[in-house]
């Protein structure tokens, strides 16, 4: 092939390629109309160079397919028309005459007609496409119709959950001014009375009340009023309903307090100086199928209380009723509190109380936190009768102002009396009185008795209460008791009843404190019995402790309170003497030396048989010695002293310088 073939192919290349890149830059059917006869001219010049057979005239069909991929259907029957056109000129051209053979001639005919095809099939599927979005866009109006419709609806209804919304925004506003109104209080009259000022103050209101049913809701009391119904407060009337009626009729409640309210409210208008007319909302308040009061606001105003506040009144019933409940339920807590506090003060009196004499008194004071008195009593069971241990107030002793209260005759369950009890004048000047045995087990112990003269008077509730609180008193006197005989036996002798070694050495140490910080005198002496021991062998030991037991009580009635006295040991004596100097415990020794001489002792049969003599050795601080430590070694020292001079005699220790 001469190289002018190559080259002029060469440019044919270079050619379609910038037809190709210029065409890229715009979508006209134009610039595929030129792109397409690039395209031709490229493949025919191929073919012509190469000569190539009717096999390679497939090369025209992809120009075809171009041109539809670029313009659609009028760009297939653009190269439809192009391609059999270049076909037959390339064919022209390699022969060098008109073809007229069958074969050129056919795809001539094949290539108008493929392109022809093709842009019929994909006008087709252009207009389906188009007629599937006429369908989705025909059902997209009709959702968006429909979505209008829903808006509408949806924002119908949002207004009017808004005012719904706007309105319990308001009661909860309302409830909202209650709740802090009742922060500021403590006691439920203090709430029900901020409760009311509250409701006056947020709904412009002269006069508020607030009306509370008994459990049966026969009867209904004003529990609190304020403003212009303040005269209301505490006055009480019979509902108009029956007290059993499971669904009671709250109308005929509604008149009678608003009856009530309103003649009170024109009461205080007639007073005015202008002519107002007296205008109440009255709202019931239920709970659990039951009225449980009523709450009445008044007005003087020309045009009375608007819808809008009758509304707001009427959407806040429940909170009215719900704080209601919450005060009556703190009520009951503050009692039930208040009990339960009580209960533990009695149980702790014990570890509160300095001895358990002082027991009784102050369990009076601790009843007194529940059950406010003027008067109490409480009496315990001594030696076959009723001695009082504890009072408060001027009521006479109730053992001796009422007969029927003999220790034979105990109360076994709690009475309560009031004025016009026959007995009345007994417990004066009381008027009301309460009574609760004191029972430990099955035995009766004591009674309590609680008495008011102011009222209210006490009731059964209260006496119930006051049962409770008895109980546990019996049980506390009880341990109180126990523990009283447990500190007596841990500190005195078995035997003489006097005080034990131990007890002694306690106190020694407390006093030889004393004597080191305030510089007191000491005084001690110490006892033995002469001859004990033949006393013991002879009579035997049965007649030895009685012995000593009978010294014991000697040594109790010569001795003075003051003087601690304790079993040393067998037949020895100990005697601490506070504030006493060696002068003033030798003469106290020298009285028990006396009262033993005197004394006829008795054996267990009751006879007189003995006569006995002591030896006794006294020590004084700070006669005797320096050190107060030292007493009890000084007093043994003159205690032998004095066994060595012959016995029976008082030996003092002198200290020496």
């Amino acid at each position: 092939m001469p190289d002018t073939a190559w080259w002029g192919f060469g440019a044919f290349v270079l050619g379609a390629l910038a037809v190709s890149l210029w065409e890229r830059r715009g979508r006209t059917l134009a610039a595929t109309g030129v792109a397409l006869l690039a395209d031709y001219a490229l493949v025919g010049g191929l073919l012509w160079v190469v000569g190539g057979t009717a096999i390679a005239y497939w090369l025209f069909v992809l120009p075809l397919v171009y041109a539809l991929y670029r313009s659609g259907a009028a760009g297939a029957w653009l190269g439809g028309v192009l391609g059999g056109a270049a076909v037959y000129l390339t064919d022209w051209l390699r022969i060098g005459a008109l073809p007229t053979d069958a074969t050129t001639l056919s795809w001539v005919g094949g290539l108008a007609g493929l392109g022809g095809a093709l842009g019929w099939l994909w006008q087709r599927r252009i207009q389906s496409e188009q007629l599937a979005l006429l369908d989705e866009a025909a059902r997209a109006v009709e959702q968006s119709e429909a979505a209008e419709r829903r808006v509408r609806e949806s924002y119908r209804e949002l207004a009017h959950h808004y005012h719904r919304l706007e309105e319990h925004l308001t009661a909860l506003q309302d409830t909202a001014e209650l709740l802090h109104a009742l922060q500021q209080a403590r006691e439920p009259e203090s709430l029900l009375h901020a409760l009311l000022e509250r409701l006056r103050a947020r709904f412009g209101a002269s006069g508020a009340a607030i009306y509370l049913t008994d459990e049966t809701g026969a009867v209904v009391q004003a529990a609190c009023a304020t403003g212009a119904l303040a005269k209301l407060e505490k006055t009480a009337f019979t509902t108009p309903v029956r007290p059993f009626q499971k669904q009671p009729s709250i109308q005929p409640l509604v008149n009678h307090v608003r009856a009530a309210v309103l003649g009170i409210e024109r009461l205080t208008e007639a007073h005015q100086e202008s002519a107002e007319r007296a205008d109440a909302i009255v709202v019931p308040l239920m709970g659990e199928g039951r009225i449980l009061g009523v709450v009445a606001l008044t007005a003087r105003a020309a045009s009375g209380f608007s819808p809008e506040t009758r509304a707001r009144v009427r959407a806040l019933a429940p909170h009215l009723t719900a704080l209601v409940t919450l005060i009556d339920q703190m009520r009951l807590m503050s009692v039930r509190l208040a009990e339960t506090q009580t209960l533990y003060d009695l149980e702790n009196l014990l570890f509160s109380v300095e001895s358990p004499r002082a027991l009784p008194q102050r369990a009076l004071a601790v009843l007194k936190l529940v059950l406010p008195y003027e008067h109490a009593q409480l009496l315990l069971c001594s030696d076959k009768q009723l001695e009082l241990v504890a009072q408060e107030g001027a009521m006479p002793p109730l053992h001796t102002a009422l007969p029927s209260l003999s220790q034979a005759e105990l109360p076994a369950q709690a009475c309560l009396y009031d004025a016009n009890h026959e007995q009345a004048q007994a417990f004066a000047p009381a008027t009301s009185l309460m009574i609760a045995p004191l029972r430990g087990g099955v035995r009766i112990q004591g009674l309590i008795a609680l008495g008011r003269t102011e009222l209210p008077a006490f009731h059964e509730v209260d006496l119930e209460l006051l049962q409770t609180l008895a109980f546990q008193l019996t049980s506390v006197l009880e341990r109180a008791l126990l523990l009283s005989d447990l500190e007596r036996l841990a500190v005195t002798d078995g035997l003489t009843g006097l005080y034990n070694y131990r007890h002694f050495q306690e106190r020694y140490r407390e006093e030889v404190n004393l004597c080191r910080r305030y510089h007191h005198p000491l005084a001690m002496m110490l006892i033995d019995l002469d001859g004990f021991k033949q006393v013991n062998d002879t009579y035997g030991h049965l007649e030895g402790d009685y012995l000593l037991v009978q010294l014991a009580d000697v040594l109790r009635h010569t001795l003075r309170n003051t003087e601690l006295i304790a079993r040393y040991g067998g037949d020895e004596f100990v005697v601490l003497m506070p504030s006493t100097n060696l002068q003033g415990g030798v003469a106290a020794a020298n009285r028990v030396l006396h009262a033993v001489r005197e004394t006829h002792f008795l054996d267990t049969m009751g006879a007189p048989r003995f006569r006995i003599t002591l030896s006794i050795g006294v020590a004084a601080y700070p006669d005797s010695t320096q050190n107060p430590v030292e007493l009890l070694e000084k007093a043994d020292e003159a205690l032998e002293t004095a066994k060595r001079s012959g016995r029976n005699r008082v030996v003092a220790s002198e200290n020496i310088v």
